[in-house]
């Protein structure tokens, strides 16, 4: 009897103890509680739209700490947060806004399936390198995902799968991916907006962007493609800005763009370019501007241009000649051409 009196009383002085040690404070409304790095208990006293835990060096966030918290925004940026589970966001019932920017969070699969009315998720500078399958599902309300600035190398078939399908805005700029598996996007429909930018894409499997029609911004700049065909572009028919600038391309074949009919702007700049032939932008009829700067490009065939009746900036400096003629190329009458030498 008198060791378990002992053992209750050392249990007993060891967990005042560590109440003792709990950090809490208030917040703009709300009483934050923490305890060595782990997100312990979050309370709320009167309602504020945005609760911001920047910067408390959080290694961790504890089942159930948010006791039905009804901020719209929960900003969690620049901690160490590396250990979180789906009950970490359980009790944020009104939660529109969440971000988890440079952290060092792991997906895993149903992750975030508490947040089911969460529209936008920010997980940049995570060092996140895989997207595990089921990462988002639940997430049926998403509409803006930035993975942007990871170490993601490979998007896979089932990376997204159909879980999110009004998702509008994806971005995974400045990743290491290099492989995007056939259909990998197919399920996103809704999709406006998709960045690859700043990534080491060289080639493209086909079916990469298949079931994209609805997409209008495609950024595919600063990566190491060498080649873009029509049937890469195939599906992607409400296209209306296309960039490409920063690859490796050297050729373009007729008709690449030929299903684009809606794209209005096409950046191939800072490319191997350096012969543009004729019906290389054959059914581009939208198009508004398009910028070929800094390619060596030294021959443009004759008609060249003949589709663009639309057009109103022609980027053209930085490359192997000083003129063009306007009657021969088929320049319409009314774009500035910037920075050419004579036309």
């Amino acid at each position: 009897l008198l060791f378990s009196q002992v053992v209750i009383l050392f249990l007993s002085a060891r967990a005042s103890s560590e109440v003792k040690k709990l950090t809490c404070r208030d917040n703009d409304g709300y009483n934050v509680c923490h305890y060595k790095g782990v997100l312990v208990e979050v309370t709320q006293s009167r309602f504020e739209d945005r609760l911001d835990l920047s910067n408390l060096d959080l290694l961790a966030i504890r089942e159930n700490a948010f006791k039905n918290v009804s901020t719209k925004a929960l900003v969690l940026n620049r901690n160490r947060i590396s250990v979180l589970k789906r009950e970490s966001f359980r009790g944020l019932p009104n939660l529109k806004y969440l971000f988890l920017d440079h952290n060092v969070v792991p997906l895993s699969g149903h992750l975030f399936a508490d947040l089911r009315h969460l529209p936008t998720l920010s997980l940049f500078f995570n060092k996140i390198d895989s997207i595990p399958k089921d990462s988002f599902a639940g997430l049926s309300s998403l509409i803006s995902l930035y993975l942007g600035h990871n170490d993601i190398e490979a998007i896979e078939a089932e990376s997204f799968s159909n879980h999110n399908p009004g998702l509008l805005h994806l971005w995974l700029n400045n990743n290491k991916i290099s492989c995007i598996a056939p259909d990998s996007f197919a399920g996103l429909t809704e999709l406006n907006g998709l960045c690859l930018a700043g990534n080491r894409l060289e080639d493209f499997p086909s079916g990469a962007f298949r079931g994209l029609n609805k997409l209008e911004y495609l950024s595919l700049d600063i990566n190491r493609i060498t080649s873009v065909s029509r049937s890469l572009l195939r599906d992607l028919v409400g296209l209306k800005i296309l960039r490409l600038q920063q690859n490796e391309i050297s050729a373009l074949e007729p008709d690449t763009f030929r299903d684009l009919s809606q794209l209005e702007q096409l950046d191939l700049s800072e490319n191997k370019l350096s012969h543009i032939v004729a019906g290389t932008f054959a059914g581009l009829s939208n198009l508004e501007n398009i910028a070929l700067s800094d390619n060596g490009i030294h021959t443009v065939d004759n008609g060249t241009f003949a589709d663009l009746v639309k057009l109103r900036y022609l980027g053209f400096g930085g490359n192997n000649f000083t003129e063009i003629y306007r009657e021969v190329s088929g320049l319409p009458v009314t774009p500035t051409i910037l920075r050419f030498l004579k036309f």
